[in-house]
């Protein structure tokens, strides 16, 4: 179905304490990060595509003035709380907050927040445990993005305060003994008949959500935001790479390929002994790194070394610490020849 511009649900503000050429100049840098492109349309007014929405930048005297679209109210939530995140995170003196306008209702939870209800948790493995969780209205995350936000209180003692739109389109977030986790998660399978999901969490020393799920029971609530970031790639061939936080999604995409697809999968892991069972489809080779041995580069240059017999009719999918993750981008977008629409390589998480 066509989306028409007045279904569009739009949102705009002026972007407080950076002038327009440095706005453009940043969101120029970001936009290659994840496979997007500023397209100039005149000197005074860019624009970036994504598959959640449309962002537009308008120089109004020296500001830039930012303007989102998008054909649902829960993708211009993603779309905005994107790029909120990506001023919070300049290093240069901007106020914290900016004053947006448009479509939105304030009082009211996110639009893409859902409270749902933990069904069950399993091991599937020494370093993994599986969660289920349920909730009317779940279904939106059986497709449109792989990933979702999770929601849990940081102090276990305290009962969840969920965050809300205040009147000048902010999101407010509970602080304090309220304060809550927000780790990002891979739906890894979904059941229709029940309306419910699976994710998998890592277990690892010192982890917050691995600490959630060894104590997490049934009839718990969380909360999740999304679903939002990256799809099933499709293609003749398929170049798989990523650490255990990339496990899930690995895993989803290879239940997900199309019969006859080929690629190779390689998977870094801190020591022998901490593989993770991958459903591996015919056709696909396997190729474990082990971190003790090779440090978190091993990965880069294991994947870098597999022969891909035509870049055109490939995808390569790279998830991983983002310093690994930067020398992945730079190696298969400049030296490989992947572009934007065959290649998805992203840090998961930084090393402190």
């Amino acid at each position: 179905m066509t989306t028409t511009a007045a279904e569009l649900h739009k949102i705009e503000s002026l972007i407080p304490g950076i002038e327009f050429d440095k706005a453009i100049e940043l969101f120029g840098t970001e936009a290659k990060l994840h496979n997007l492109t500023l397209e100039e349309i005149t000197g005074k007014h860019y624009r970036v595509n994504s598959p959640f929405g449309m962002v537009e930048f308008v120089k109004v005297d020296a500001q830039a003035k930012l303007m989102i679209s998008a054909p649902s109210q829960d993708a211009l939530y993603l779309v905005k709380e994107s790029i909120e995140h990506l001023i919070g995170h300049i290093d240069i003196n901007i106020p914290p907050q900016m004053v947006w306008s448009g479509d939105f209702t304030a009082g009211v939870h996110p639009p893409n927040f859902l409270e749902v209800r933990v069904v069950r948790t399993a091991a599937f493995s020494s370093n993994f445990i599986r969660v289920t969780v349920s909730a009317k209205g779940i279904e939106r995350f059986f497709e449109g993005g792989l990933h979702f936000r999770l929601l849990f209180p940081k102090n276990p003692s305290f009962e969840a305060h969920w965050p809300y739109w205040d009147d000048k389109g902010r999101t407010v977030w509970p602080e304090g003994d309220y304060e809550l986790m927000r780790p990002v998660y891979t739906v890894r399978q979904f059941d229709k008949a029940v309306q419910s999901i699976d994710f998998d969490v890592f277990l690892h020393e010192g982890g917050p959500t691995a600490d959630w799920a060894a104590r997490v029971i049934e009839g718990d609530t969380v909360g999740l935001l999304g679903p939002g970031g990256g799809w099933i790639p499709e293609a003749n061939y398929l170049l798989l790479a990523g650490d255990e936080t990339a496990i899930p999604a690995i895993s989803r995409i290879l239940e997900s390929s199309l019969e006859g697809t080929e690629g190779a999968v390689v998977i870094s892991v801190s020591k022998k002994g901490m593989e993770t069972p991958i459903p591996l489809p015919e056709g696909m080779s396997l190729e474990w790194v082990y971190r003790d041995a090779v440090g978190h580069d091993g990965l880069f240059e294991a994947a870098k070394q597999i022969e891909i017999p035509d870049i055109q009719e490939a995808f390569c999918w790279f998830a991983a610490e983002k310093k690994t993750a930067k020398k992945a981008r730079k190696h298969f977008r400049n030296e490989a020849g992947f572009k934007a629409d065959n290649c998805y390589i992203a840090g998961f998480w930084e090393e402190a």
